[in-house]
């Protein structure tokens, strides 16, 4: 959890992103994506951070993060979580996710590729409340199913799959791989920054999100 001065510039680097050279499926970049839904988060004075306002349910409960780093829209907009919905239901949350509103990037993972780079996204949830996350990634798909044969090991093209652009049921039970259709920016190979997220409401507020980093010179 960030404290009210300026954080560090998220320099991209993590130890969840690596490039795999495989003898059978060549080069590809691979991002690991760990969600956490009951994080104990605490001010620098000690106290623990509230629960977000209307928050009556046991499965919202607690803080939330992505590879133990937090991005809470209500922090972005200059608000405690525990402020009713009353009052921030008539804030304006158009540019929440822009750089602009805290001065650089978010402090959660930016995952980066050259544009129509072969990509895995690696999530999982392995701690935290029950109730099942879907994860999102803007601007692309990929197969449910991408496995090559029946032994649940060998990943690739299976052409027989559905296609997605979200998958529900990531939690403590599940694990998920992503291979993404055409590699990073889809076909055409956009650059640019794709919105990496949970769908649910209260985890999205808590910081479950995320940038995918498409460009001609990706950080390490």
């Amino acid at each position: 959890m960030r404290s009210a001065s300026p954080a560090p510039p998220n320099t991209g680097v993590t130890r969840a992103s690596a490039t795999v050279n495989s003898a059978a499926s060549g080069s590809f970049k691979e991002f690991v994506t760990i969600f956490q839904t009951d994080v104990n988060l605490r001010y620098k004075s000690g106290n623990a951070v509230k629960n977000v306002s209307d928050d009556d349910d046991p499965e919202d409960s607690g803080q939330k993060g992505v590879n133990y780093r937090a991005e809470p829209l209500w922090f972005r907009m200059g608000y405690l979580p525990q402020t009713p919905f009353e009052i921030t239901r008539d804030q304006d949350f158009f540019d929440v996710l822009s750089n602009n509103k805290v001065g650089g990037d978010p402090v959660t993972p930016i995952f980066t590729a050259t544009p129509n780079a072969a990509t895995r996204f690696r999530v999982l949830n392995p701690g935290g409340h029950a109730r099942n996350n879907v994860f999102t990634l803007h601007g692309h798909i990929w197969e449910e199913e991408p496995w090559v044969d029946n032994s649940g090991f060998n990943l690739g093209s299976n052409p027989l799959s559905e296609w997605k652009g979200a998958q529900y049921g990531n939690g403590a039970t599940s694990h998920d791989n992503f291979l993404l259709k055409h590699g990073a920016g889809g076909k055409a190979g956009i650059q640019g920054d794709f919105l990496y997220r949970t769908f649910q409401s209260f985890q999205f507020d808590g910081g479950i999100w995320g940038l995918f980093r498409v460009q001609s010179s990706p950080q390490p």
